[in-house]
C-alpha cells in the first residue's frame, strides 16, 4: 500500500463536521436539531464572544442549532436553563470536551 492512499482527502475532513443529529432537551422533553461546530465557527465565536462565557453559549446557538433555526434576537430570549443545556449539547458533539458555561452558572440558573 502506498503513503498516498493513507492521506485523508479534504472532503475526509470536511465530511467530519457536516453531521446533523437530533438531541433530546431535557428540559423541555423536546428535540432539536444540531450541528458540530467547525472551526470556522469556533474563529467567529471566539472574535465577538471575547471570552465571555455566556456569549460563547449563544454564539454556539446560532451558528449550531439548526431546527428550529433562530435568529439572534430569538437566541437571546431562551430561558437560560434550556440555553445552557442546548449549548451543552452542541459542545459534546462538537468534541470540545468542556461546557461552553461553568458548573458554577449552570446551578445558579437552576
Amino acid at each position: 500500500m502506498s503513503e498516498q492512499s493513507d492521506l485523508a482527502l479534504a472532503a475526509d475532513l470536511i465530511s467530519q463536521t457536516s453531521a446533523e443529529v437530533e438531541v433530546l432537551i431535557k428540559s423541555l422533553n423536546k428535540k432539536v436539531k444540531i450541528k458540530r461546530a467547525t472551526i470556522g465557527d469556533l474563529a467567529d465565536i471566539m472574535k465577538v464572544a471575547k471570552d465571555q462565557e455566556i456569549e460563547v453559549a449563544v454564539w454556539l446557538i446560532f451558528k449550531c442549532l439548526v431546527n428550529p433555526k433562530l435568529d439572534m434576537p430569538k437566541v437571546r430570549q431562551l430561558d437560560p436553563r434550556v440555553a445552557m443545556e442546548i449549548a451543552q449539547e452542541i459542545s459534546k458533539l462538537s468534541g470540545l470536551g468542556q461546557t461552553p458555561v461553568s458548573n458554577d452558572f449552570l446551578q445558579a440558573s437552576s
